[in-house]
């Protein structure tokens, strides 16, 4: 699959709307994006990245490891048939300089 903008974005709302759905006030999630990777057997696969700014001792780990799985359903409404892997970053983090 090329991810296009427009699917990009779509990917990234569904987690945007899974994650303010689970965690509500306490968290910040911006920016949130999706790229297109090869991995080390040049196979294509995405990566969903979630900057986000609130306490990390209530980001629950068994919620948000998860979360690919937890987006399935709306992926594949949208005809996405891969589930992203995912990394979240620290938004002090993330202004030290993005990740590559």
């Amino acid at each position: 699959m090329k991810l296009t903008d427009e699917v990009a974005g779509k990917i990234a709302g569904i987690a945007r709307d899974l994650l303010y759905e689970r965690f509500g006030d306490d968290f910040v999630f911006d920016p949130i994006w999706v790229e297109q990777k090869v991995d080390h057997d040049d196979d294509d696969y995405l990566e969903l990245n979630i900057v986000f700014d609130g306490d990390q001792k209530k980001l629950d780990p068994g919620w948000t490891v998860g979360i690919g799985r937890r987006m399935e359903p709306a992926l594949l409404a949208i005809g996405v048939e891969e589930i992203p892997d995912h990394a979240f970053y620290e938004k002090n983090e993330w202004l030290e300089g993005p990740p590559d």
